[in-house]
């Protein structure tokens, strides 16, 4: 299961996964490749339960015993194929099968030399029903041996081990060669009916028929019905004219109409004749219902014109008894041969889906029969597929993990990048606000000396006249009035320094109120400014406001000689108005060449980007208006 994903891998969702890791993609190609060929292959069919499982190795105490069992073909062989399919008992599943085995091939039956057909002893196997196929083209050999490296534990025991088999196939030539050959198994377990040597090679297994399936109503050939068992009939294929005959097998019927009951009308005891030879006489021992499974038996060397299956005892239907057989087979060099004879019977049953013809219409009840070797081959690639899929997802899921895990990363480093980020700004702040405290600490510094040092000058030297003159009178009270306006421009300067960085608009309208209070002491005034508005501005935007309104103060007491002064201060949306009008002596603005009183008032209202106009003519009074923006 692919892990989810964390929270912290969110904010990268929309990145593709292929992007953070390529893997993803070829595994995602090679995966919709496989696909594409699994949709070509037929489907592994529904396990048939049978009688004979197959092979039972003997036990084992350790995984890694070392078990065997051989095959004798009787002789040499061309060999085009080699099939194993795994034993199936009780479940729809692998029983037994080795976790590692190897497949070897020898004219030797000691195998001093022999061909490794199949290594699979380094990684173990899947467990599947699926067969599994070698394709062993240029290798004759007489013998087989299939090795177990590495045994399966017996189901329910932590300490047996065991390898089972449920057929062993050879083909050469289109023929199974294996069928009934001789089988060396120097440790196995018999217990009939379900586990023998000689179930290896019967033909019987789990798989079923090569079937391709279809809609066809056609189940095959049907005898007459019988009130008793014990009833001879028969059925019969004529070639034409002599054939060699390879190998003859019967499929047994099973009709759609009794989807329970496979094997149907498959008799109990039969003999199989060829031109009046006996081929397998089987009328004197119960044959085990073959349910689904083809039922073969080798003929090689056999020239015959007719074929002839007699049942001595029916298989009871419902409380009568019947012969039936879905198709009659004789292989030449891997070719049906049948499919062109001419079918007698003893009698039959005819209906729409049963007939003579049905018996060699390449059919079985339920499709097309295929060639067996093929089919299993096909079996056996499905198999490949299906376990390289449950790698690619294997690995899917760790490329996954890789992604993941790459994301992971990159969630840390953006967000270690952010935070370095953040703390540059931070720091980089930190350091301009030291800068620019620096900075209005050296012109708080400044004012001092300019403004309180002046004043403290002048104190001076006002006092040291006064002792020199011996006239203290005029001189003391210039020394009160540069005192007290020392003591304002000081009180004016410690407000600045105490209101912090950012103080309220209306702070600055209490401290210009306070020093209208000392510097326009001896003149009627009167300020207008709103009440109660909380908006904020920058201390070097409250200084130079500040500076500027006491600079204007100053002028109007030491030469306006007027008799009132009126302040209006407001602002709103950022922009501050201040407007500062008296009814004094008045002076020609183009005609003032000298002093720095005008000159500190437009050098204020450029600092503060705003704009200064100052109105008057001798006679008519000042009228000074500043208008900027706050910051």
């Amino acid at each position: 299961m692919v892990p989810p994903l964390k929270p912290a891998l969110l904010i990268f969702a929309s990145i593709s996964w292929t992007w953070l890791n390529p893997q993803l993609s070829s595994l995602d190609h090679r995966e919709h490749e496989l696909h594409a060929k699994l949709s070509q292959l037929p489907a592994l069919p529904a396990p048939q339960p049978q009688e004979h499982a197959g092979f039972h190795s003997g036990l084992a105490p350790h995984a890694d015993s070392v078990r065997w069992v051989q095959l004798d073909l009787g002789t040499e062989h061309a060999l085009d194929s080699v099939i194993v399919i795994p034993a199936m008992l009780g479940v729809a599943e692998a029983y037994g099968f080795p976790q590692r085995f190897r497949i070897d091939a020898s004219n030797d039956p000691l195998f001093a030399e022999s061909d490794t057909l199949l290594d699979q002893t380094s990684a173990d196997a899947l467990p599947s029903l699926a067969p599994w196929c070698v394709i062993t083209k240029n290798i004759k050999a007489r013998h087989i041996r299939f090795t177990a490296t590495k045994l399966a534990a017996q189901p329910h025991q932590t300490r047996r081990f065991i390898f089972c088999l449920g057929e062993l196939l050879v083909f050469s030539q289109g023929r199974n060669v294996a069928l009934h050959a001789q089988v060396l198994a120097p440790n196995s377990v018999e217990t009939l009916p379900t586990w023998s040597p000689r179930h290896l090679v019967d033909g019987a297994y789990a798989l079923g028929l090569p079937v391709q399936p279809d809609e066809i109503n056609g189940n095959g050939w049907h005898s007459g019905i019988s009130t008793t068992t014990d009833t001879t009939k028969w059925v019969q294929a004529d070639l034409g004219s002599p054939h060699p005959i390879d190998e003859i097998r019967l499929i047994p019927a099973h009709p759609r109409d009794y989807p329970e009951r496979s094997g149907f009308g498959f008799p109990r005891r039969f003999k199989v004749e060829a031109d009046g030879k006996t081929i397998f006489d089987g009328t004197t021992a119960d044959f085990p219902n073959p349910g689904d499974t083809p039922v073969a038996f080798p003929t090689p060397g056999l020239h015959a014109q007719s074929i002839r299956c007699t049942a001595t005892q029916l298989w009871e239907r419902s409380g009568d008894f019947v012969y039936a057989l879905a198709e009659l087979q004789a292989f030449d060099a891997g070719k049906n041969i049948a499919r062109e004879s001419v079918i007698t019977s003893s009698d039959d049953t005819i209906t729409p889906s049963w007939s003579r013809e049905g018996l060699i219409d390449g059919r079985s009840s339920s499709g097309v029969l295929l060639d067996e070797a093929t089919w299993l081959s096909d079996l056996s690639q499905r198999r490949q597929i299906t376990d390289e899929l449950a790698a690619l997802e294997v690995q899917r899921t760790t490329a996954l993990i890789i992604a993941q895990t790459r994301i992971a990363w990159l969630a840390v480093g953006v967000f270690c990048i952010a935070i370095a980020i953040a703390w540059l700004m931070v720091v980089r702040s930190r350091r301009s606000r030291r800068r620019e405290m620096e900075s209005l600490r050296q012109r708080i510094s400044r004012d001092l000396h300019d403004d309180i040092g002046s004043h403290l000058g002048s104190i001076r030297l006002m006092s040291e006249l006064a002792l020199r003159d011996g006239s203290a009178s005029d001189s003391l009270e210039e020394i009160h009035r540069l005192a007290g306006e020392a003591a304002e421009s000081m009180r004016g300067i410690i407000w600045l320094v105490r209101e912090g960085d950012a103080p309220p608009v209306a702070s600055l309208v209490e401290a210009m109120r306070q020093s209208a209070a000392v510097l326009l002491k001896d003149t009627e005034w009167q300020m207008e400014a709103p009440d109660g508005n909380s908006a904020t501005a920058s201390l070097e935007f409250h200084r130079q406001v500040f500076l500027l309104f006491r600079e204007a103060a100053h002028n109007i007491a030491r030469h306006a000689h007027a008799a009132k002064v009126r302040i209006e201060v407001h602002w709103k949306a950022k922009r501050f108005h201040l407007h500062i009008e008296d009814n004094g002596c008045g002076f020609d603005v183009a005609a003032i060449t000298a002093g720095n009183g005008l000159a500190n008032l437009h050098h204020r209202a450029k600092v503060l980007g705003g704009t200064l106009q100052i109105t008057s003519s001798p006679a008519a009074g000042t009228r000074i208006t500043l208008e900027a923006d706050f910051s």
